[in-house]
């Protein structure tokens, strides 16, 4: 009687094996790919944050404003409350708010948003929610040294456009402390 063993032949393992590299191959180049978009995305994104600052601080009311999508919203909240009249519709009304911020109530200082901490809370292919830590200081002529106006978190939303990444929702946290 002959042994009719489940033993798999040699000969029969290449083609399997060849099977999967190519599986393997076509999985793995396509992580590397969505890892490099990604990435790619991240650094997109972190230069974008940092062109608020250089443009909101050079009193560029018209580059500040191209970093906004058509629709987008700027808000301001403090103590879980949205402060009054802070909430700005549309890439125009952001750049009119921004000029009349260069023009008026900061026309005689210069700001600087220094930020850190950027964290991704969301990233997709079309779409991104970061947050950041925000110090913001002023000087004036008078002032022998810049003080801090404000501080807090800043949560933008992205959406990515024809343009590259712009910021649909930007919502700034102001920090207050009750002590609690």
């Amino acid at each position: 009687m002959r042994n009719h063993s489940m033993a798999i032949k040699p000969q029969s393992l290449i083609p399997a094996s060849y099977i999967m590299l190519v599986f393997c191959s076509f999985f793995s180049a396509s992580l590397s790919a969505d890892i490099h978009a990604a990435t790619e995305d991240r650094l997109a994104i972190a230069a974008m944050l940092a062109q608020y600052s250089y443009r909101w601080d050079s009193k560029d009311s018209s580059g500040f404003a191209d970093l906004f999508t058509f629709d987008a919203v700027m808000e301001r909240w403090r103590e879980g409350t949205l402060v009054e009249n802070s909430r700005v519709v549309g890439k125009e009304a952001i750049h009119q708010y921004a000029k009349r911020s260069h023009e008026g109530r900061l026309a005689d200082r210069q700001t600087r948003h220094h930020f850190s901490g950027l964290v991704f809370l969301e990233l997709t292919s079309q779409t991104a929610v970061t947050e950041n830590m925000a110090l913001i200081t002023h000087q004036t002529a008078e002032a022998q040294v810049a003080f801090i106006a404000s501080s807090g978190i800043y949560r933008n939303s992205w959406q990515k456009t024809p343009n590259g990444w712009r910021i649909s929702k930007r919502i700034l946290f102001t920090d207050s402390f009750s002590g609690n």
